[in-house]
């Protein structure tokens, strides 16, 4: 069974505060792009789980998140299958992307289906909930509202449409430092929560789309990485019309209004990173 795990980008990510559970309050518009993993599943003989993976950077044992999952499905369902996991990636780690969280997800869908078990979407969304704040949306997909550390979703049309530059730098960002480094940089207040709820439904003038949708981590990560502020910079005025951060980074994606445009965009920005065009 061959299945496509897609990444995501964060339109606007505001942070409310920290919660008794150690996690942060938030809200978020999540949506998917056209950039996948592959991953391979396999009836196993018995009820071994394996995995292997294509980069050696990457971890192919107990603390993937594919294999996780793989193990919380069997352990929660008293499954006696086992299976075999060949996972392909190309979406870049550690970037704000959520790779490793598509991957869990489309783990637990495809074995969901691979060993006929027949879990309904509330109980497949409750699983995700315990590998990970963004891997309930990707068992969700396509556009959603996030809240809460990010698994209370509502699904909603797509927010943005045509063109989009997704630029990943050489640089990687870690979540758990950005977490402990935002607590000393302004929040978001709960009246501009209501107002990025409310306004998520709607079409906007360009100044207030910008104005609304922010990314509250830009700040701490643009002071300490000043190259992704430059990037941003440079992404904004080779024409588009919206660029943003995604989740902690280091990716940056931004959004164009004619194709023609962000692909003369393409060699002003292909210095920092790996560039793509995607289109929504």
């Amino acid at each position: 069974m061959l299945l496509k795990a897609r990444a995501k980008i964060n339109i606007g990510l505001r942070i409310l505060g920290p919660r008794p559970d150690g996690y942060h309050e938030i809200i978020s518009v999540l949506q998917e792009i056209d950039l996948t993993d592959d991953l391979q599943l396999e009836l196993a003989p018995d009820r071994s789980l394996t995995m292997t993976c294509d980069r050696p950077d990457l971890p192919a044992d107990e603390s993937n998140l594919c294999l996780k999952a793989a193990r919380l499905l069997q352990e929660t369902t008293g499954c006696q299958r086992g299976a075999n996991i060949t996972l392909t990636k190309r979406i870049p780690m550690g970037a704000g992307l959520g790779g490793g969280s598509s991957d869990a997800a489309a783990t637990l869908k495809g074995l969901n289906r691979l060993w006929d078990l027949g879990l309904d979407q509330e109980v497949m969304l409750s699983l995700a909930a315990r590998l990970g704040s963004d891997v309930p949306f990707f068992i969700q997909g396509g556009c959603c509202l996030a809240l809460g550390r990010g698994e209370i979703l509502r699904k909603m049309r797509a927010l943005v449409h045509g063109p989009m530059i997704l630029v990943v730098p050489n640089v990687h960002v870690s979540t758990t430092w950005a977490y402990k480094t935002i607590k000393n940089y302004p929040l978001t207040s709960r009246e501009d929560y209501t107002i990025f709820q409310r306004s998520s439904k709607n079409e906007l003038p360009l100044e207030q789309f910008r104005a609304i949708f922010i990314n509250d981590f830009e700040p701490p990560i643009f002071d300490h990485y000043p190259g992704l502020c430059q990037l941003k910079n440079t992404l904004l005025t080779s024409g588009a019309w919206y660029a943003s951060l995604s989740g902690s980074g280091s990716a940056l994606y931004a959004l164009f209004e004619e194709e023609a445009t962000a692909r003369q965009s393409l060699p002003q920005v292909a210095s920092y990173g790996l560039t793509q065009l995607i289109y929504l």
